[in-house]
C-alpha cells in the first residue's frame, strides 16, 4: 500500500526550548474570547457584593485613645535611665492586657451586657435543643451552663474589641464595633475606665502592702532607736565616768598611784559609750528614712497611663465600606473570570483554530469550515419530484444547504474551506487515490464533509467515487440517495455489480455507491470493511478512478475504521470546532495507529467565523489564504 510522501508531524508535538512559554498576545486573545465567560464571573460577584450591601447590617467603630508615660518616676524605686526596648515591651504587655479576658468580663458585668439583645441573640431552636440533649447527657448543671454563656459573651466581645497600638509610639488606640454607634463609644470608654481602675487597684494593693510592711519597719526601727537611747543613758548613769574621774583627782597622796588605772578606765568608758551612741545614731536615721517615705504614701495610687482622647459616637458606619466592598468585588471577579477563562480553555481543551491545532497535536490543519446556516432547504412538494425523478435515473439529491453546497453555492464560505482540502488531495502522488473521512466522535461533520469534498474534486475535472461506508447509520445515503434498493455490502457480496448499482450527479459527474440500508442490519461493519472482498472491490475501482473517497464511521466508538485502515492510503480527520476536546482525538490516533501515520491533516468543522477573527486574522492563515505549503 502506498503512503504519502511528505514528512509527516511528529503526533503529538512538544514545545520546544527556544519557544516562549507564555504568549501575552494568545493570552489577550484568549481573554477576548472568553470575554462573556469573564464579564459573568465580573458581573456575578458584583451583584453579590452589591446584595451583601443592601443586606448587611451596618456597624459602627468608635476609638479612645491611651497614652502610656512610661518615664513616670516611682516613688518608692530609685529614678531609673530609660530603655527604648523595655519600653516597648511595658507599652506591648498593656496591650494585652487591655484585650484580656479579665476585662472583657469586668466590662461586661459593669455595663450589663449580659441582657443586651445585640449580645444575647434569640437562640436557634434546633441548636438549643441540642444543646439541652448535650447538657443532660453529659450530666452537666446550670452553673456550667452560665459560664458557658458568660464565655460565648466574652469571646463576642473581644471579636468586636481591637486593640492597636500606633507603630512604636507610646500611643494605643481602644476601638470597639457595635451596631449602635453611641453603644460603641459607650464600651470604648468603659474598656479604658476599667483599665485604669484596674491598674489603680493594682497600684493600690502594691502601695497598701508597701505601707503595711513600711510601717512594720518604722516600728521595728523605732523600738530599735528608743533601745539604743536608753541604752547609752543607762551606760552613762551607771558608769558616771565624769564623777569617778573627779574623786580619783581629789585622793592626794594616792592620785599617782591609781592615775594610769583611771585613765585606762575612762578610755574603755569612753570606747563603749561612743559605740552605744553611734548605734543609737544609726537607729534614729533609719527611723527618720523610713518615716519620711511612709509619710509620702499619701501620693499613691497612680498609673502610667492616661486618656488622651475619649471615644465619641462615631457619625459614619465602619462597616460594610461600599467602596471596599465593591473593589473587592471587583477584583475577585476579575482574578474569578480570568481563572475560569483559563479553566474553561485548558482543562477541557477544544479546538478553536488551526494554530492551536497544529501546535498542540503537531497535526496539519488543511482547511476550516464554517458553520453553514440552513436556510436554503427544498420544499418538501419539490424535494419529493427532485426524489422522484432521481430515483429513477439513480441521481443524487441535491441538497444546497449542506451535502452539496459546494457546488451549489460556489461562492459561500464553505466552498472557500472547501477549496483547501480539495486543493491538497489533487496535490497528491498519483499513487495515493483510496482517501479516507472520518471523525473521533459521531456527529462532527464527517458525512458531509466527505460529500463537498468529492463534488467539488469532481467538479474540477476529476473522476471521482464517493462511498458510503459508514454500514452503521448510512448518513450519506439517507441524504443523497434515499431511494437506493442495493448499495455497497451487495457489491461485497456478489449480489451486484458495482456499476449497476452507482448513483451520479450529474453536475460534476460525480459516482457515488450508497450503503443500501435493507442490508445493513445483516452485515458485520467492521468484518465487512476489512474483508478481502472488500479489497477486491477497493483494487478494481483504483484503476477506474483518480480519487476514491471513504465516509468512515467515527473511530472512538465503533472498531471499522480501524480494522479497514489497511486499505486506505490517506485519511482525513474532520473535528467540531469548540466541541472534541484534545483528549478525544488522541485517544482517537491512538486507537488506530494507521490514520495518524496516513494523515493527510485535519479539518476544522462548524466553525464560528466571528469567534475565529478574534483568534486570529483571517489573511496568513492556513484557511483563509493559499493552501498549506508542503
Amino acid at each position: 500500500m502506498n503512503k504519502l510522501t511528505w514528512p509527516r508531524p511528529v503526533f503529538p508535538q512538544t514545545a520546544t526550548a527556544d519557544e516562549p512559554m507564555i504568549d501575552l498576545v494568545e493570552t489577550f486573545r484568549l481573554l477576548w474570547r472568553r470575554r462573556l465567560l469573564l464579564g459573568g464571573v465580573l458581573a456575578l460577584a458584583i451583584a453579590a457584593a452589591v446584595v451583601y450591601l443592601l443586606v448587611a447590617t451596618p456597624r459602627y467603630t468608635a476609638t479612645s485613645m491611651l497614652m502610656f508615660d512610661v518615664r513616670q518616676a516611682d516613688p518608692l524605686q530609685q529614678p531609673a535611665f530609660s530603655n527604648a526596648a523595655t519600653d516597648s515591651a511595658y507599652v506591648d504587655s498593656q496591650v494585652e492586657i487591655l484585650q484580656s479576658e479579665a476585662l472583657a468580663r469586668s466590662v461586661i458585668t459593669k455595663l450589663g451586657l449580659e441582657a443586651d439583645p445585640e449580645f444575647s441573640p434569640p437562640p436557634n431552636p434546633i441548636a438549643a435543643l441540642i444543646a439541652h440533649l448535650v447538657a443532660m447527657i453529659s450530666g452537666s448543671d446550670d452553673a456550667a451552663a452560665e459560664t458557658d454563656r458568660l464565655t460565648r459573651l466574652v469571646t463576642f466581645f473581644r471579636s468586636n474589641l481591637l486593640i492597636k497600638r500606633v507603630g512604636l509610639t507610646y500611643v494605643v488606640n481602644v476601638a470597639y464595633r457595635s451596631l449602635d454607634p453611641v453603644k460603641a463609644a459607650k464600651i470604648s470608654n468603659a474598656v479604658v475606665d476599667a483599665y485604669v481602675v484596674a491598674q489603680l487597684d493594682s497600684k493600690f494593693n502594691a502601695a497598701r502592702q508597701a505601707g503595711t510592711w513600711i510601717q512594720a519597719r518604722v516600728d521595728e526601727l523605732k523600738a530599735k532607736a528608743q533601745s539604743a537611747d536608753r541604752a547609752v543613758a543607762e551606760y552613762k548613769a551607771k558608769n558616771n565616768i565624769t564623777n569617778n574621774i573627779s574623786n580619783s583627782t581629789a585622793g592626794g597622796g594616792d592620785r599617782a598611784q591609781t592615775e594610769s588605772d583611771l585613765v585606762a578606765l575612762s578610755a574603755e568608758r569612753r570606747a563603749n559609750l561612743r559605740e552605744l551612741e553611734t548605734t543609737a545614731q544609726i537607729s534614729r536615721t533609719l527611723y527618720d528614712s523610713f518615716v519620711q517615705r511612709a509619710s509620702q504614701q499619701q501620693s499613691f495610687p497612680t498609673t502610667e497611663a492616661r486618656v488622651v482622647s475619649a471615644a465619641t459616637p462615631p457619625l459614619e458606619r465602619s462597616s460594610p465600606k461600599t467602596l471596599l466592598v465593591l473593589a473587592g468585588a471587583t477584583l475577585i471577579g476579575l482574578v474569578g473570570g480570568v481563572g475560569a477563562a483559563f479553566a474553561r480553555e485548558h482543562l477541557n481543551i477544544v479546538f478553536l483554530s488551526p494554530t492551536q491545532l497544529e501546535r498542540d497535536l503537531g497535526v496539519n490543519c488543511i482547511g476550516v469550515i464554517p458553520a453553514m446556516p440552513r436556510g436554503m432547504k427544498i420544499p418538501k412538494r419539490a424535494r419529493a419530484a427532485q426524489q422522484k425523478g432521481a430515483s429513477a435515473r439513480r441521481f443524487i439529491m441535491r441538497d444546497p444547504d449542506r451535502f452539496t453546497c459546494a457546488v451549489d453555492s460556489p461562492h459561500s464560505a464553505c466552498t472557500e474551506a472547501i477549496r483547501f482540502p480539495a486543493a491538497d488531495i489533487t496535490c497528491l502522488s498519483p499513487q495515493t487515490k483510496i482517501i479516507g473521512i472520518s471523525s473521533a466522535l459521531p456527529d462532527e461533520g464527517k458525512s458531509m464533509t466527505a460529500a463537498n469534498v468529492a463534488e467539488f474534486v469532481a467538479a474540477a475535472g476529476r473522476k471521482v467515487l464517493l462511498v458510503d461506508c459508514d454500514l452503521r447509520k448510512a448518513g450519506l445515503t439517507r441524504q443523497l440517495a434515499p431511494e437506493a434498493a442495493r448499495g455497497l455490502p451487495d457489491a461485497i457480496a456478489g449480489r451486484a455489480a458495482v456499476n449497476d448499482i452507482l448513483w451520479r450527479d450529474p453536475l460534476t459527474k460525480l459516482d457515488f455507491l450508497p450503503a443500501s440500508r435493507q442490508h445493513l442490519d445483516a452485515a458485520h461493519p467492521s468484518g465487512t470493511l476489512a474483508s478481502a472482498p472488500m479489497r477486491a472491490l477497493l483494487e478494481s475501482v483504483r484503476d477506474q478512478y483518480d480519487y476514491v473517497i471513504l465516509d468512515l464511521p467515527p473511530i472512538i466508538p465503533v472498531a471499522d475504521v480501524k480494522a479497514a485502515s489497511h486499505l486506505i492510503d490517506a485519511f482525513i480527520l474532520v473535528i467540531e470546532w469548540g466541541r472534541t476536546t484534545q483528549s478525544a482525538v488522541i485517544e482517537a490516533l491512538s486507537m488506530a495507529p494507521l490514520v495518524g501515520e496516513r494523515l493527510l491533516g485535519a479539518l476544522l468543522n462548524k466553525a464560528n467565523s466571528n469567534v475565529l477573527r478574534q483568534l486570529e486574522s483571517y489573511r496568513g492563515t492556513v484557511p483563509f489564504s493559499e493552501p498549506h505549503a508542503r
